[in-house]
């Protein structure tokens, strides 16, 4: 049986809850894209970067990983330790070295590191959505996955985690974190083992007053977006 959740709203009318300083993990074409936020000090950023080297080994599957560091500012000390405890350790190929602040990105290049987008990455033609995406793990609190394509999470997803995907979402576990599908417009869907998450976002509509309330929570569901509504579905798993 399906039932309509008719409280959307406009995701341009609602304030962003998560914080600019967390890193991001990118499915690519050619593995993931790393991006380093500006705003941490060193100390803080490789803390982070350590928790997540395990995510990006997972996600690269042997391809590869892009370190974008934006805007920061590095110095040779930090360069030094961040290779020796994090890039030299990782169970991960550093494909390149990417930062727009001058200074960084000539400091890569006399350390010999290749810098800008992979070529594999810049021979590749544009599509409206990539290969689907398969995590077999768990996402903590902070953990944001962006992937041009299908994503499927073969683990939980705890609050406080985010998945943004240009087509379909399926969290084979619970589902607590906030999932964004379909992000360029078009029919997709958000499946979920059990689903607990207050809030969600399919197309260019977000639905933010979901809880405990719902006959559907805490169960296995399936969700789309009809005629400018969200129908829920029960899932046989």
């Amino acid at each position: 049986m399906a039932e309509t959740v008719e409280s959307l709203e406009n995701p341009k009318d609602v304030a962003e809850r998560r914080g600019t300083s967390e890193i991001l993990l990118k499915g690519t074409g050619y593995g993931v894209r790393m991006i380093l936020p500006e705003e941490k000090t060193d100390e803080e950023l490789l803390k982070e970067a350590l928790a997540f080297s395990g995510d990006a080994a997972r996600l690269a599957r042997g391809i590869g990983v892009v370190l974008d560091f934006q805007g920061r500012s590095i110095s040779r000390s930090f360069l030094l330790r961040f290779l020796s405890e994090f890039a030299w350790t990782g169970d991960f190929r550093v494909l390149s070295w990417m930062s727009y602040n001058a200074d960084t990105l000539e400091l890569f290049r006399a350390s010999g590191f290749s810098t800008g987008e992979p070529s594999t990455a810049r021979s590749e033609k544009k599509e409206s959505g990539g290969a689907s995406l398969v995590l077999i793990q768990s996402l903590r609190s902070g953990q944001r996955v962006e992937h041009d394509g299908d994503v499927v999470l073969l683990g939980h997803m705890n609050e406080g985690a985010e998945i943004c995907a240009s087509g379909n979402v399926f969290v084979r576990g619970r589902l607590k974190g906030v999932v964004h599908a379909g992000m360029n417009g078009g029919e997709f869907s958000i499946s979920a083992g059990q689903f607990e998450a207050r809030q969600l976002r399919l197309g260019g509509k977000l639905c933010s007053s979901l809880g405990s309330e719902m006959e559907w929570w805490g169960k296995a569901v399936v969700i789309s977006l009809e005629n400018d509504s969200l129908v829920v579905r029960e899932l046989k798993l």
